[in-house]
């Protein structure tokens, strides 16, 4: 780890300054940026701010505007005050009215069409506190004079004081002698949508007295239109992506009345945006840059709160420009390390080349000192040998002299003609470039040898691409002893040809495909054609499809497998397949080259197999025969004698037991009732009957064990049908045996082909084996079937509990003539013959014990496999 750190410390070192600098370039552009984006948003912001307080202060002027004008005329009426209201409500769009009402203290007194500036004649102007008192609940502020953007809801006649937000407005333009303004109210338009509006109310005085005189003339009273108001203020400036919210902050009396948010003014960047129901900004606006300012409203304080939204941007040609620094450094940092990191590597190459290269060189040279072979090497003109190799001297002695440059030197271990063969296949590899090899005898005149040796000289053409053919390489090796075994192999091969030809089996090896590449003799079913090389056409129709089965399990797994079948002059043919593989097969990378098929005629062999068979079956029906006859013959005779007699008996008494038990009433039998005995009688002659009739069957399957057995493969075995019948047949050997034996079997075992009486056979064998190996009859014997992990073969299992075999005896066990029961009659073949049985129907016959603590066989016997 260190090595490669001081290796690459320079491209470690650039490009960590490189990625320092980057970040650092990276992070000044952008705080750059972001210093240039606040200053600018501050200016957006305060032009926001100042717009709203000129236009607000613009809307208040307009009232002092109209007190002016009262002050300068004595009377005004209608048309007056319209002519000089209505060119301010065209420049100042966002005031919806101007009205003057007058302050009237009579309940019933009619406002009059014209105002005089003096005194008015009411009680009003001599009362201090008229709206305070319980007669001011009376007083009236009537609308006298309007101008109006058609809002009918203001119109000549209505009385504002009837309104206490209006009345408080009121109260604070009187206390306070200047212009007073409400809070947000709505203003509800039949038919229309409802405005947004502020009230502002100017007193006006008599010309005469002083401005703190508590009973003024009237009002002159303004409605703005909020929202009108700041879009006014506002759309003049260049949309920038600032959003703008208007707050009342005053604070006061009536400041519960009155809602603090006044409007919200969105970006026309981003027109979706509105303020939350409380009146706040929107969220997505909670971390922007803002900036609040209180202004002025009359005696109102109002927040103006500008924020940048997300669309609000500033040096838009630079906003990336901290991300381009950082991919440009990156980059140029990436590069330049690659570069440092390229070069360092291509000096480690180098020098590995070198280092290579002198390896090689030094392995060459050592591998032509030592190797037998002798490499040479002469010019393009054959006129100069440039190199011969240490291992010459073993060819032409050690007096020759290595360092010599003819081309002689080469020739002159060969005989004068093997010379001129030389010359000519060198001359050749000069004309047409090609590589020669000859095997050629070494001179007798050389180093006085007495024994033939012979030489394996090749030639090879070096080519250069500038000047064509450069120089011949080749080498000389001593081939005796391969020649000498090539004659020896080539004489063994005729002996084993011939006796590979004179076999009385029939021998032929195939290749992956089936072909036959060559046969000892012609084959009993000749070829359909002359090219047709395909081997399963020599066997009978009904046994090919099962020899390419058991072929292409040799190529796959490499097993020897043989199959067996009858011809049609009934004779018994078995296949032997073994694999063949070479040297190279593990460079390659195939297991088996070829196949030799051996087939053999094993009629006689299944003829004596057969007769063995059948001894060792009569051999067992003999052990059990004495007592069957015993067991079975006798009581069956008697009970099938006298069974038939009781019945009759009994039908012909049941008419008269009736009979009697109607006139003496009900009777005991035996301790039963007429009618409990009458039943019972009736069903145990039955079931004396049913036992008779099992006895037969008992009889008929020891008849069927005895019958001749023709040795087909092909029949269905069902295994829990067989292991039931044998158990039947051993019936009486089990109850003088064993007091516990146990028969498990699971539901739908599948069956298996083979022949049903060979495996009867065989578990009779295991079976009476087992029993035989019980020292008492407390012992046990279990038996059980099922299918394997695969669910592919079936496994019968017979476990007893009896005495067990030894190390030895379990290595002769299968053994044909091997008993350890010779006193009592045994031959050896029960077990030999079974493990033959249970091979031919393709399965396996396998024996688990210890000394003194039992016996476990294993069949094992594989399923039908589905087409």
């Amino acid at each position: 780890m260190f090595d490669q750190l001081r290796k690459y410390a320079a491209a470690y070192a650039v490009a960590i300054g490189g990625v320092v600098l980057t970040c650092w370039s990276s992070w000044n552009v952008r705080e750059e940026l972001q210093s240039s984006h606040r200053r600018e948003f501050q200016w957006a912001a305060s032009d926001r701010i100042e717009s709203v307080r000129a236009v607000v202060d613009q809307g208040l002027d307009a009232l002092r505007e109209i007190r002016g004008l009262f002050y300068a005329a004595h009377e005004l009426d209608e048309s007056a005050f319209s002519a000089f209201a209505d060119p301010i409500l065209q420049r100042r769009p966002y005031i919806a009215s101007l009205l003057w009402a007058p302050l009237l203290n009579a309940p019933r007194q009619e406002p009059s069409a014209a105002v005089i500036g003096g005194a008015p004649t009411t009680t009003a102007a001599v009362n201090d506190d008229p709206l305070g008192s319980e007669r001011e609940q009376l007083t009236r502020i009537p609308v006298v004079l309007a101008a109006s953007r058609a809002i009918s809801e203001l119109a000549k006649g209505v009385d504002l004081n009837t309104s206490s937000e209006l009345a408080a407005l009121f109260a604070r333009a009187r206390e306070n002698g200047k212009i007073a303004v409400s809070g947000r109210m709505t203003l509800t338009r039949p038919g229309r949508n409802s405005l947004s509006v502020i009230y502002a109310a100017l007193p006006i005085y008599a010309p005469a007295s002083p401005q703190s005189s508590p009973a003024p003339e009237g009002f002159v009273l303004g409605v703005y239109d909020i929202e009108e108001l700041l879009h006014f203020a506002i759309k003049r400036l260049e949309p920038r992506g600032v959003e703008v919210l208007v707050r009342d902050e005053t604070t006061g009396d009536d400041a519960q009345f009155l809602p603090q948010f006044l409007h919200f003014y969105a970006s026309r960047l981003e027109p979706g945006a509105t303020a939350t129901a409380t009146g706040w900004l929107p969220e997505q606006d909670e971390n922007q840059p803002r900036m609040v300012a209180t202004i002025r409203v009359g005696d109102r304080s109002w927040t103006v709160t500008c924020v940048a939204t997300h669309t609000f941007r500033s040096a838009e040609a630079f906003t990336e420009a901290h991300w381009s620094v950082m991919v440009a450094g990156l980059l140029f940092t990436a590069l330049l390390s690659f570069y440092l990191v390229h070069s360092r590597r291509e000096m480690d190459n180098r020098s590995r080349l070198a280092k290579t290269i002198f390896e090689r060189e030094e392995l060459l040279r050592q591998l032509a000192e030592t190797v037998d072979v002798a490499f040479w090497a002469i010019n393009a003109e054959a006129t100069r040998l440039e190199y011969i190799g240490p291992a010459f001297r073993q060819l032409a002695g050690d007096e020759v002299e290595l360092d010599g440059t003819a081309p002689s030197l080469l020739l002159d271990v060969f005989a004068p003609k093997d010379r001129q063969v030389l010359s000519a296949a060198i001359a050749d590899l000069q004309a047409d470039g090609g590589r020669f090899s000859l095997i050629l005898p070494v001179s007798p005149d050389c180093r006085g040898q007495r024994n033939l040796h012979w030489l394996r000289v090749c030639g090879f053409p070096v080519r250069s691409p500038e000047h064509g053919l450069s120089r011949i390489v080749g080498f000389c090796e001593d081939i005796t002893a391969h020649k000498l075994a090539e004659d020896a192999l080539r004489d063994s091969e005729t002996k084993l040809r011939t006796l590979f030809n004179h076999s009385p089996d029939l021998i032929f090896t195939v290749d992956e495909q089936a072909r036959i590449l060559f046969a000892n003799r012609p084959l009993p079913h000749p070829l359909a054609g002359a090219d047709d090389k395909r081997s399963e056409l020599a066997l009978p129709a009904h046994i090919r499809d099962a020899y390419l089965d058991k072929l292409r399990q040799v190529f796959a797994g490499g097993q020897i497998e043989h199959c067996q079948y009858t011809a049609d002059d009934a004779t018994w043919w078995e296949i032997r397949m073994v694999p063949i593989g070479s040297d190279n097969a593990a460079k390659t990378g195939r297991a088996m080259t070829a196949a030799m098929v051996v087939i053999t005629d094993i009629t006689e062999n299944r003829k004596l197999q057969w007769q063995a068979i059948r001894s060792a079956r009569l051999a067992s029906l003999g052990v059990l025969s004495a007592g069957i006859a015993h067991e079975i013959s006798n009581p069956n005779h008697a009970i099938m004698a006298n069974a038939p007699l009781l019945a009759r008996i009994w039908q012909d008494a049941l008419p008269i037991l009736a009979e009697y038990e109607q006139e003496q009433g009900d009777f005991l039998l035996a301790g039963l009732s007429f009618a409990q005995a009458r039943e019972t009688i009736s069903r145990g002659m039955a079931d004396v009957g049913e036992n008779a009739r099992r006895i037969q069957k008992i009889i008929g399957n020891l008849k069927h064990l005895g019958k001749q057995d023709h040795g087909h493969m092909d029949e269905l075995a069902d295994i829990a049908k067989i292991l039931k019948a044998v158990l039947t047949l051993l019936d009486a050997r089990i109850r003088k045996e064993s007091d516990c034996l146990t028969l498990a079997l699971p539901e739908g075992l599948p069956p298996v082909r083979g022949n049903v009486q060979q495996l009867e056979q065989v578990f009779i064998n295991v079976i009476v084996n087992a029993l035989e190996s019980l020292p008492n009859r407390s012992c046990s014997v279990r038996i059980t079937a099922g299918l394997d992990r695969s669910g592919s073969r079936i496994i019968v299992r017979v476990e007893d509990q009896g005495t067990g075999m030894s190390d030895e005896v379990m290595a002769q066990i299968s053994e044909p003539f091997f008993t350890t029961k010779a006193e009592s009659g045994g031959t050896g073949l029960g077990l030999s013959i079974s493990s033959s049985i249970v091979e031919k129907h393709g399965g396996r016959l396998r024996f688990a014990s210890n000394k003194g603590s039992g016996t476990t066989v294993s069949i094992d016997l594989p399923l039908i496999k589905e087409a």
